[in-house]
This record gives structure tokens, C-alpha cells and sequence, in this order.
């Protein structure tokens, strides 16, 4: 059995007394890890809603749960836990256009679905051309500082092949054949 670390009031001490990491510093590290692009998606009381996301894990196989975390900020956000059901879209390559609608505030209700073609499944919209979508009903959400952890209890997945689209250095980034 491996051995577990709980941190002591000395290891809080010792990173206490480190000086603090700039958000310029964490921003600049953090996009240097690359994260398949997804678009978050739920129902509201003005019809769809949703958001690009990349901070999307597996969570667990047995039961099945994943996580996403979305700003603390985010209308979607709010939907979503009014609501209680969610998707999770992973975004093809060619889709950067309606990952990047996603991502920026929306001109007027209902556009960024206009751009994306959807169907309900499970009470929450689904994008057509997903590479793997994976419907959810909220099993907890817990704070994570500026943004919420949001952890899902999969109800149904769906999978299609392709190339993914990927967000690395603050850009909308593909895989390569080598």
C-alpha cells in the first residue's frame, strides 16, 4: 500500500512563507498545457446555453463521473446548476469558429446555437458534430477558487472519429501526423 502525505502545519508554514506566484506567471505556465477544446452545454429558461471549456477530466469509470470547472462567473454556470443536467462536446478541429463563439460573449440570445447545429438528448442540447459527447446530471459542485468544480454523473455517451481541436498557448491548436 503506498504511503499517504497529508500536509502538516509545517508544509503550510513553508509555502506560506514562499513569495506569491503572479496570475501572469500561473497564466503564462498554465497554457503551456494543451487541453482538447470543449463546449459545455445546458438549458435555461431562455433555451440553450453554453461555453467552451478546457478544464474537462475523467473523473471516475465506477460510477461514471467526470469534472468541469467553469468560471464562478459564467451565465452558463448558473444554468447549468439551475437545470442539473449538462453535455460535455468535444470540439473537432474544424470547428474552432463555434468553439470560438462559444468563448466570447454572445451579440444576441441564441446565436451561438445558431452556428452550431444540436439536438436535445437527455434534456440538455448536444452539438451534431462532436468528436464524444458525454450527457450529465450534476452530482456535486464544490468552490475552486475563481471558478467551480462541477462533477457530473455521465448518463449516456456518444462517439464520433476525428482530430481534435486543442487549446496551447492561448491558441486554438491541431494534432499533427508525424
Amino acid at each position: 500500500m503506498a504511503a499517504q502525505h497529508l500536509a502538516t502545519a509545517d508544509d503550510r508554514a513553508v509555502a506560506d512563507a514562499l513569495p506569491p506566484i503572479s496570475v501572469s506567471a500561473l497564466r503564462k505556465a498554465f497554457a503551456q498545457l494543451p487541453a482538447v477544446v470543449t463546449v459545455v452545454t445546458t438549458l435555461g429558461p431562455d433555451g440553450p446555453a453554453g461555453m467552451t471549456a478546457s478544464a474537462i477530466c475523467s473523473l471516475s469509470l465506477d460510477p461514471p463521473l467526470l469534472l468541469v470547472c467553469a468560471a464562478n462567473t459564467s451565465r452558463t454556470l448558473t444554468r447549468l446548476r439551475e437545470h442539473g443536467r449538462f453535455a460535455v462536446n468535444a470540439i473537432p478541429a474544424r470547428h474552432a469558429a463555434i468553439a470560438h463563439a462559444f468563448a466570447t460573449p454572445e451579440p444576441h440570445p441564441g446565436h451561438r446555437f445558431s452556428l452550431a447545429r444540436h439536438h436535445i438528448v437527455n434534456a440538455v442540447p448536444v452539438l451534431a458534430d462532436a468528436l464524444a459527447t458525454f450527457t450529465c446530471a450534476v452530482e456535486q459542485t464544490q468552490p475552486g477558487g475563481d471558478h467551480t468544480i462541477v462533477i457530473g454523473r455521465i448518463l449516456a455517451v456518444d462517439t464520433n472519429g476525428g482530430q481534435p481541436l486543442l487549446w496551447h498557448a492561448r491558441g486554438y491548436r491541431q494534432l499533427t501526423d508525424r
